[in-house]
């Protein structure tokens, strides 16, 4: 019961700390680090995501997931107003039979077609083009999925009542904001673009939360190897790291509502008071991340880990890596005359 509870904890946690994602600084000097893509049509981009969340509670360690998918990403045009990048699934697999449903789910929807993403001039991504074609094609592959599930385990409907998930699965995919962060992976990539850092290291105090949250960003230009090639002058790294403190309190109220929300009434009347009870303390959620960009303004590799921690009773550590596996850049446009050049690694 505790481990089933304190995985609905680290689910909120997370949707919480998503808003703690890194700042932007605005500064217009040289010791600043703008992040800009600088693209050209046909570039290609193929990307290793991978994740593993692991449980520590009462001294036992769990792990709960461990997935890894490829993708790729295709500038299908390129113009002064920005770009068009589209992402292709290429596959999904998991080492791990206690995965969770949610990643299953997001690869069922998201394998269904390729999707474009349009940005603004520096590669911020700025909108989720045809969005509602995505999800009319997202949430029948996903309902599909629950529907063989329920049929195989009955029982569960006692717990989470299908049509309260499935109610509440739609409704989370109305508009095009839900949509995009079923390609979180995408949208991460790119978060930074189009925002300014200065170099060094800063240190900031944040309430965009609604909670308590400090932030430290470090900023700098990667060691150049001029062995490795790999290794560009000009890459760039932004390390940012933060902690919200969630009070006891709003992280059981939080936690009921949730509960209530997705599983039944007499499920939820029974975990409350061991709710009440295990959430005596403060909530405190750490959130580590790496970006590193190639000069270009690609990215090369961001890894982000989240630690959830209720006092020495409960730590969630889930840990996300978006590395590039290889890629195709500067090769020539059919449309336009022979020129440029072509690397693949």
């Amino acid at each position: 019961m505790r481990k089933v509870i304190f995985i609905l904890v680290a689910l909120l946690a997370t949707a919480l700390q998503a808003r703690a994602q890194t700042q932007a600084i605005t500064a217009g000097e040289d010791s600043t680090i703008n992040v800009v893509a600088w693209f050209n049509k046909n570039d290609t981009t193929e990307y290793v995501y991978t994740k593993s969340d692991v449980l520590v509670s009462d001294g036992d360690t769990t792990r709960t997931g461990n997935t890894e998918e490829k993708f790729r990403l295709v500038v299908a045009d390129s113009t002064s107003d920005g770009y068009r990048l589209k992402f292709e699934p290429i596959s999904w697999k998991s080492d791990n039979s206690k995965d969770s449903i949610k990643s299953s789910l997001m690869w069922a929807a998201k394998s269904q077609a390729p999707v474009v993403f349009a940005t603004n001039e520096y590669g911020k991504i700025e909108r989720l083009e045809k969005w509602r074609d995505v999800r009319d094609k997202a949430i029948p592959a996903i309902t599909g999925y629950f529907e063989k599930l329920y049929a195989k385990n009955p029982a569960i409907d006692s717990i989470m009542p299908k049509k309260n998930y499935l109610s509440l699965l739609r409704l989370g995919f109305n508009n095009e904001d839900a949509i995009r962060e079923m390609y979180s992976e995408v949208t991460g990539l790119f978060s930074c673009h189009g925002k300014a850092f200065n170099i060094g290291m800063t240190n900031d105090e944040d309430s965009t939360t609604g909670y308590p949250t400090h932030l430290t960003t470090i900023v700098s230009y990667e060691d150049v190897d001029t062995t490795d090639a790999e290794s560009y002058l000009g890459d760039y790294f932004i390390r940012n790291s933060s902690i919200v403190t969630i009070p006891s309190d709003e992280a059981k109220a939080l936690t009921n509502s949730l509960l209530g929300t997705i599983f039944s009434k007499d499920f939820s009347d029974k975990t409350e008071s061991f709710i009440n009870d295990s959430i005596d303390m403060p909530m405190e959620i750490r959130l580590l991340t790496d970006y590193h960009f190639f000069y270009s303004g690609w990215p090369k590799l961001v890894r982000k880990q989240t630690i959830v921690k209720v006092g020495e009773i409960w730590t969630n550590v889930a840990t996300e890596t978006i590395e590039w596996n290889r890629y195709r850049w500067n090769e020539p446009d059919d449309d336009q005359p022979d020129g440029g050049g072509q690397t693949d690694l």
